[in-house]
Parts: structure tokens; C-alpha cells; sequence
């Protein structure tokens, strides 16, 4: 995501930065870690040359970094922080760039339900804010539409070892679903290797290829599958997106999932303090640009609309993409738009 962004930066200042002047980039590592993040979100408040951040990544950690952007009117966009609750506050300065929790679940309980016919699911909850909220959107939408959950199970952030934990599956489930990141090569490695051939579906958090596509191995093409969630569209589908994934890997190698939404966010963040910008005259301060990212027009590479803003700053042009795994590669095989939540 950094890489991504950065390379956003540098295409803005080869084209001449803002009104002639540099943009540098400053970048922080939060380490998945509240209070880390917290206290980035105040030693970037308490700097006024920072007009905008391009972040977080956990949901948790971007929740509470939100608060101190506000208090401090700083614009802050998401890539991929996901939870309801970010722009369910309806802070001015706050927009999400991907989808939200509340409509990925409801994309991925329609297909399972509707396309697949599970009816008796095995649901998995990490112990992280991003788990608990996709475990939760997938049961509320799955027993809406008729689904049954058989048992409901939580993992420890970090755990490895399953064995006791698969040992003690009910035997009449058709679906394995887990709410969570990098627990999930793991856990699928137990499943399968308890012999249980059923679909393993999952958000957003295992699509990613070095923590779970690489680890998990045969076992991703094993039994029923696989079946995951995506932040935006496979790279090739949105015009440009092609050519910057040859641009990235030119400079970093193999594009990672979360890049596109990355390198997007930082090119909308440039954009409204140009515009803000050449509004004044000058620099603008936080709240010129806070107003300009309201309106900013912008069409990007993770998705095929426009950009679109609703009133809390969730953006209508994000899609729910939903993969399989062909080849030790992730396929898309599905892809819906963004429903208003409610």
C-alpha cells in the first residue's frame, strides 16, 4: 500500500506537484497496533504541512486514528479499512475508499445461499474488530436468507495449531466460513487435513497472496474450494489498471492485492488539494481540502465507475468481487456493486 501510494506521489510531482510546489510523503508504520496508531494520528496532526493520509489498514486501528484526524480536520481515506462504524459517525474528514463489511456479507451470504445452495454453514471469528465484523455480517445475512449456523468458533489473532478445533466439527455442515486475515492458511490446512471437502469462503482479509493463497497451497484447490472476497477488480479489468501493475512491478515486483485501492486513494488525496489549491491561490488548509475531497471528480483503476461519495463517505463505486482459486491464482468469478447499507 505504501509503495503504491508513494508511486502516485511521484507521478504528481514529475508533472509539476501542486502549484509548482513538491509533494513529499510522510509514512509511519501503526504495526496493526492501537495505541501505535493513535499516536501517529497525533504526530501527523500536530504537523501542518500534512494535509491528507492515505490509511490505515485494520479497521480497529483506523477507528481510532479517525477520531485524532478529526479533532485535528485532517483529511483521512482509507484504501481498505472496512467496518461499518468508520463512516457510520459521519465525520466530515473521514471517506472510505473500498466496501463495507455490512455489503460484502450480504454479497457473499446471497451467492453461497443463492448460486452455491449452503444451507448449514461452520462459522470461524478472529479476535480482531475486521473478524468479529465479517463473522457478524455474514451470519446476520446468511440466517436472513434461511441459512443455518451451526456453530459459531473463535480463533486467537495469531494462532496456528487447529487440530483440536477441526477434531470437533459437526458432521452434517456444507460451508466453512472465516471472519478474519492470517489465521486462515492455517486454518484451511486443518480442515482439509481433517477431511472435510467443503466450500472454505472468507472476506477480504484472505485475499491476499503471501499470507494465505502461497501458505495454504494444494489446499486452496482442494475438496470445494475456495471461495474470497476482493477489494477491486482483477488487475486488466479497469482500463489503466494493467499498465500500473507493470509500473509497479517494474519498481517493486509482483503487485500485491491491496495496491490498486492504495495508489487510487493517493491520487483522489492529490487531486483535492490540487484543486483546493488552485481554488485559493495558495496552499489550503485542511478544511479547503476536506471540502474539495467531497467533490472531487476522479475515476480510477480499482473500479470501473466514477467516484462517488455518499453523505457518510462511503464510496458507491466500490464493487464486491468474489474469487476462486484456479491455479494457485486468485479468478474472479463474480462481481456486484455497491448497495446503500440498510
Amino acid at each position: 500500500m505504501r509503495q503504491a501510494a508513494e508511486l502516485a506521489i511521484e507521478e504528481r510531482n514529475a508533472a509539476g506537484g501542486i502549484q509548482g510546489i513538491r509533494v513529499e510523503a510522510v509514512t509511519a508504520d501503526d504495526r496493526s497496533n492501537i495505541e501505535a496508531g493513535e499516536g501517529i494520528a497525533r504526530w501527523l496532526g500536530t504537523d501542518f504541512s500534512v494535509l491528507g493520509v492515505v490509511g490505515h489498514y485494520n479497521s480497529d486501528v483506523t477507528l481510532a486514528a479517525s477520531d485524532v484526524y478529526h479533532t485535528d480536520g485532517l483529511a483521512m481515506i482509507t484504501p481498505i479499512a472496512s467496518h461499518p462504524a468508520l463512516t457510520e459517525r459521519g465525520l466530515a474528514n473521514v471517506f472510505r475508499y473500498t466496501n463495507r463489511d455490512d455489503e460484502t456479507g450480504r454479497a457473499i451470504a446471497i451467492y453461497l445461499h443463492g448460486s452455491l445452495g449452503k444451507r448449514r454453514a461452520v462459522v470461524f471469528q478472529a479476535a480482531s474488530l475486521y473478524g468479529r465484523s465479517m463473522a457478524d455480517e455474514f451470519v446476520r445475512w446468511f440466517t436472513t436468507l434461511g441459512g443455518q449456523v451451526l456453530t459459531r468458533l473463535p480463533i486467537n489473532q495469531g494462532e496456528r495449531d487447529f487440530g483440536r478445533l477441526v477434531a470437533g466439527l459437526p458432521a452434517d455442515l456444507d460451508l466453512f466460513f472465516y471472519g478474519g486475515s492470517f489465521e486462515g492458511a492455517d486454518l484451511l490446512r486443518a480442515i482439509r487435513g481433517a477431511g472435510f471437502p467443503q466450500c472454505f469462503a472468507t472476506g477480504d482479509g484472505c485475499w491476499d497472496v503471501a499470507n494465505f493463497l502461497e501458505p495454504a497451497a494444494e489446499a486452496a484447490a482442494a475438496g470445494e474450494g475456495v471461495l474470497v472476497l476482493a477489494a477491486s477488480a482483477a488487475v486488466g479489468r479497469v482500463p489503466g489498471s494493467g499498465e500500473f501493475a507493470e509500473q509497479y512491478t517494474r519498481r517493486h515486483g509482483p503487485i500485491v492485492n491491496y495496491a490498486l485501492n492504495s495508489y487510487d486513494a493517493a491520487r483522489v488525496l492529490l487531486l483535492a488539494i490540487d484543486r483546493a489549491a488552485t481554488a485559493k491561490g495558495a496552499v489550503p488548509g485542511r478544511a479547503e481540502v476536506v471540502a474539495a475531497m467531497r467533490a472531487v471528480p476522479f475515476q480510477g483503476i480499482a473500479y470501473s465507475r466514477l467516484l462517488a461519495w455518499d453523505a457518510k463517505g462511503d464510496n458507491r463505486a466500490s464493487v464486491t468481487v468474489l474469487n476462486v482459486v484456479d491455479h494457485h491464482r486468485f479468478r474472479e468469478i463474480a462481481e456486484l456493486g455497491f448497495e446503500p447499507p440498510g
